[in-house]
């Protein structure tokens, strides 16, 4: 292979890991109102796991921004250089997030649900000393309005 067959290939390999990692999104989790923090204690490894996503903005079929925060229990500081994977389950249906590198504590996954009910996100944190598995519940309402459906946007109850 010649240097432009080798450096074609590399910008290629790296559009297709970026490409791939574009549901991944590092962020503080902020609390208001609308977002319930969730938390996973292990006390052995002295290890917090927050987790939190906006139930108001949760709809089928659109990217859901899951929040995960990592610190140690005792100090109340971000664990950091650690690797994350993440799976969400929905019916019979396993989506995968692998090898996420999280820098200082905080990191986010983008998935879109396509089904209504409680669905399951199971993170597992990979640092220097341990490993430290959590699981968490998602609820996608089924009490959504009918306009978040592209096909219902301009219909008229009336014509139907």
């Amino acid at each position: 292979m010649s240097f432009i067959q080798y450096l074609l290939f590399f910008i290629g390999f790296t559009l297709f890991l970026y490409l791939n990692n574009s549901n991944i999104i590092y962020s503080h989790i902020h609390t208001n109102n609308q977002i319930a923090i969730q938390e996973i204690l292990d006390q052995r490894d002295k290890i917090k796991v927050q987790f939190a996503y906006d139930q108001e903005k949760i709809k089928i079929n659109t990217l859901t921004d899951l929040k995960f925060s990592v610190l140690n229990s005792t100090t109340a500081e971000h664990i950091k250089n650690f690797l994350a994977r993440v799976a969400i389950t929905e019916g019979s249906e396993v989506f995968g997030f692998d090898d996420i590198k999280v820098n200082d504590g905080d990191f986010s996954v983008k998935h879109s649900f396509a089904n209504y009910g409680t669905h399951q996100v199971i993170l597992r944190i990979d640092t220097n000393s341990s490993i430290t598995p959590a699981a968490f519940d998602v609820i996608v309402p089924s009490y959504q309005s009918s306009s978040s459906s592209p096909f219902l946007a301009d219909s008229d109850k009336s014509k139907l």
